[in-house]
């Protein structure tokens, strides 16, 4: 069913030029915080509409104008705790890239581990009263790989096929070993035969697969990676969205009925399932099919219906303002329901 659009917060025109809004008479701004967050109570409501993927979420957010769901989106981008490598010890680096670079790389590997089992770093303290590294706060990876000056190993492919190639060496997330601290172990089982495997249970990064280096014979790479929990407003490493966007709700009447061949032309202009063609009913003067809104959450609002004079006479776009269409993609650390629920907690806090 087609949202009806509510005149008391104005609309959003659609025409050829563009989108236009049109405001509407405003009711009195609130005497305090109390008043609007009674309205936003009053006219809130948030359903789900799609799981794309497991880590895609489409959902909706109804009765809250555009200052809400901006600062709900940019809470979940830049304020939900992760946890990301912060700090690179690196003891022996004899590759081609450069210690900084090397631990921004490894500081944007998403780790597969449920920051809210953390705490936040600086929290525990010491008895000289120091900062102090704790199996609650802090993450622990090595890697030290290196290959032999009089490596015998098969040469992997590069661009130049030679014989005299050199071996090269290449370093991937995979390579990470997790060094348990405390109870980590404990908290964080494996269920492989050894700590690093990366074969079920225990704390690795969410993709195994991300190339980190590449090593020439007699070069080493040796260093302890420490992870700590972190918001993206510091650093986007600390980020738990790919993406987090949002869209306002689709509003399309049609004014005139149309039908047969001006009907199957609107389906066609339109993204699938915008519209459907339904058989005409008797009092449609003997037409066969006309047009019929079938699903306007798909609509991406787009004008080419208008090229055609008739349709542009037929149809009426608009905006809903106060109906917002959220889409999330998590990076994969958390998922993109627990995202939201921890981004509304966020708000509610600041409130």
């Amino acid at each position: 069913m087609a949202p009806i659009p509510d005149p008391s917060v104005g609309s959003y025109e659609v025409s050829s030029s563009g989108l236009h809004f049109l405001h509407a008479p405003s009711p009195p701004l609130p005497a305090d915080g109390t008043e609007f967050l009674s309205r936003i109570r009053q006219n809130f409501s948030l359903r789900v509409l799609e799981r794309p993927s497991k880590n895609e979420l489409v959902f909706e957010v109804v009765g809250v104008d555009v200052s809400f769901a901006n600062a709900l989106r940019r809470i979940m981008i830049a304020e939900i705790p992760t946890m990301a490598l912060e700090h690179v010890y690196m003891w022996n680096n004899s590759s081609l890239i450069h210690d900084e670079v090397l631990s921004h790389r490894l500081g944007l590997v998403p780790l597969n581990v449920d920051p809210r089992l953390f705490d936040e770093y600086g929290v525990d303290v010491d008895e000289v009263g120091e900062v102090a590294a704790t199996d609650r706060n802090t993450i622990v990876f090595r890697l030290n790989e290196a290959t032999s000056l009089h490596s015998s190993s098969n040469q992997q492919k590069t661009v130049i096929d030679s014989p005299h190639r050199p071996f090269t060496k290449h370093i991937y997330t995979r390579d990470l070993l997790w060094a348990p601290q405390g109870s980590q172990l404990t908290n964080f089982p494996l269920h492989s035969t050894g700590v690093g495997s990366g074969v079920g249970g225990g704390i690795r990064p969410i993709s195994e697969d991300i190339l980190l280096a590449k090593l020439r014979p007699g070069q080493v790479i040796e260093l302890e990676a420490h992870a700590r929990k972190g918001v993206g407003k510091d650093h986007a490493k600390f980020s738990p969205v790919a993406t987090a966007s949002y869209r306002l709700m689709p509003h399309i009447e049609i004014v005139k009925p149309i039908y047969d061949e001006l009907a199957e032309e609107l389906v066609n202009w339109f993204e699938p399932g915008v519209f459907k063609l339904v058989p005409a009913d008797d009092e449609d003067g003997g037409h066969k099919v006309k047009a019929e809104l079938s699903n306007p959450y798909a609509c991406t609002m787009s004008r080419n219906y208008m090229r055609n004079p008739t349709l542009k006479e037929s149809i009426k776009m608009s905006r809903v303002p106060n109906h917002f269409i959220f889409s999330v993609e998590s990076v994969g650390m958390m998922e993109p329901a627990v995202i939201v629920s921890e981004a509304l907690k966020v708000l509610k806090e600041k409130c």
